[in-house]
């Protein structure tokens, strides 16, 4: 009978171990985003500018956004290096993440123009110094109108639903999150079960986090959805749309797990006039970009 149960024991040991997605620290990730932007939209300081949120961008900013962008990403990870390259219709960037130095250059291409700038591990120490503040001050400001700050972790409810996307077998899961008027709001998203990206291969050195790993990768995977980097796998596919017509669709087309990556993939390229952020910032940073880079 001890025979038996331990026998038992073990099969389903076995089983929870080939339940578990493979841990990847090597991989080269292509995906679109199709972004549907409100009626009237626009950046900056003019008539319903702002962003999905509103607000102004500053003097110079502020030009019309068409309903309908789309962008493409190829997102390449290994343990040293991260590489996230993004094409749109209004140009192009890249992001470099080198952790042996410690340093994250973006570059921008736009308008006839190739700017960038890099920062390092004290750069985003201080950025989260001012994202720790703001938060700090807006529970202050709420605390003051008799509120509650909620500061709510998302909950995951996994699914038995299934089907095939871009050849990935995938399943369904609802991501809930709490708003701070009590609303739930709720995202489905479709991931493979099969494969997770290991937390160092996709975390930057000098930024934040993606789906399936944490890290700068994934915030630019993301959108609008919170918890994505909860999901015991990879997600493929999601939707967000919000009530003023704003609509995110993300989709992974192809991935490559494991592959041979060359160091070269991770270079600066050449024709490139890259400072510091503070550098960048202090000249205008993108208004600059905007305002001398075109007709």
């Amino acid at each position: 009978m001890k025979k038996i149960i331990a026998s038992v024991l073990l099969l389903a040991s076995g089983f929870t171990a080939l339940a578990q997605p493979k841990i990847v620290e090597r991989a080269i990730i292509k995906a679109k985003t199709e972004i549907t932007f409100p009626e009237n939209f626009s950046f900056g300081g003019g008539p319903g500018g702002g962003g999905p949120g509103g607000g102004g961008g500053g003097e110079g900013m502020s030009f019309s956004m068409p309903r309908d962008m789309e962008n493409t990403m190829t997102m390449t990870y290994s343990p040293e290096f991260m590489k996230i390259e993004n094409l749109s219709d209004f140009g192009n960037n890249v992001v470099i993440t080198d952790r042996k130095n410690q340093k994250t250059t973006t570059l921008i291409e736009a308008m006839g123009r190739k700017t960038g700038f890099y920062t390092n591990t004290a750069d985003a120490e201080a950025q989260r110094a001012r994202q720790d503040s703001m938060r700090k001050a807006r529970r202050d400001s709420l605390a003051e109108l008799g509120l509650t700050f909620r500061d709510n972790k998302p909950e995951l409810v996994y699914t038995e639903e299934s089907k095939k996307i871009s050849g990935f077998n995938c399943k369904k899961v609802i991501i809930k999150t709490t708003g701070q008027n009590g609303q739930v709001t709720e995202s489905i998203v479709w991931y493979t079960p099969d494969f997770k990206i290991a937390p160092g291969s996709m975390a930057p050195a000098a930024s934040g986090g993606f789906p399936g790993g944490g890290g700068r990768g994934m915030s630019m995977m993301s959108g609008s959805v919170q918890g994505l980097e909860l999901i015991d796998g990879f997600p493929v596919e999601y939707e967000v749309t919000r009530e003023n017509g704003f609509k995110i669709h993300m989709l992974v087309l192809k991935v490559q797990l494991d592959p041979a990556i060359d160091e070269k993939t991770f270079e600066i390229p050449k024709g490139f006039d890259v400072k510091p952020m503070s550098s960048f910032e202090s000249q205008g940073g993108m208004r600059m970009i905007f305002r001398n880079g075109g007709n």
